[in-house]
């Protein structure tokens, strides 16, 4: 399960950008609209309202509370077999790119898939053959006992690198007379240090599975969580409840840990 996350991530520095692969000035893709609100090459700057895309090199901004329905940096193939990475701002909870209703209409939850059916689920299939992406993040919440009083959990690895990947799927649809770039995280049977949190995790992809994740060469054989040996499980503060919280303090332990 992954209800809520941090990314943290900021645009264009330049660890993330080693680290990811990525372009640090990427060009809006060709699709952007032109000054008319029409689509076709870009040709003016993108409106936010009509397009689900931001200026060149710019990515959301960081967050340490994301929430389902809200918009963070995915990043997706280069657009050659050479190039590097591209960043896209994108909503959590995956729109599938068939999908032609009102998104008010859409009342499945998309922002979690299982690995072991997203392949064949309807909602999920075509982003699992042609939609790879690479969620970064700093690690994620889970919360324990009882409504009114649960304890927030902040899952993180143990690592020198700016964080981890979490592997997703994105697609690109037409909504509402606008294009709507959107994303789901896999999950997958957690590991001995998280399953008394929540029986399922995200699915975390090893640095070296990258290329072959996007590439569409891999699926069920790279579909862990985050490795038990190098997961840190912090307790934080109840502000991250509130999504209205939204600061770098809200993953600090506050407690002894687990």
């Amino acid at each position: 399960m992954c209800g809520r996350f941090a990314t943290g991530l900021i645009a264009g520095h330049l660890d993330t950008a080693n680290w990811l692969d990525i372009e640090r000035d990427a060009p809006p893709p060709d699709w952007a609209a032109d000054s008319t609100g029409g689509w076709g090459h870009a040709g003016g700057a993108p409106s936010a309202d009509r397009l689900d895309v931001m200026p060149a090199g710019a990515w959301p901004a960081p967050s340490w509370n994301v929430a389902p329905t809200q918009r963070v940096a995915i990043v997706v193939p280069g657009d050659g077999e050479e190039a590097p990475r591209r960043v896209l701002a994108a909503r959590w909870g995956l729109v599938p790119r068939w999908w032609r209703k009102p998104l008010a209409e859409l009342k499945a939850s998309t922002f979690n898939a299982r690995s072991e059916e997203a392949y064949g689920k309807p909602m999920f299939r075509d982003a699992w053959k042609h939609g790879r992406c690479l969620v970064p993040a700093l690690g994620y919440y889970e919360w324990t006992g009882k409504a009114g009083a649960k304890t927030p959990w902040f899952v993180a690895p143990q690592t020198n690198r700016p964080g981890l990947v979490f592997a997703g799927l994105w697609a690109e649809a037409a909504v509402d007379g606008a294009r709507l770039t959107s994303f789901t995280i896999l999950t997958t049977a957690a590991n001995e240090a998280t399953k008394h949190l929540h029986p399922r995790a995200p699915v975390v992809l090893e640095e070296a599975d990258w290329a072959d994740w996007l590439a569409g060469w891999a699926g069920e054989a790279l579909m862990a969580p985050l490795d038990a040996g190098r997961t840190t499980v912090s307790e934080v503060g109840r502000d991250v409840g509130n999504v209205r919280h939204d600061r770098p303090d809200l993953i600090e332990p506050v407690g002894l840990g687990l």
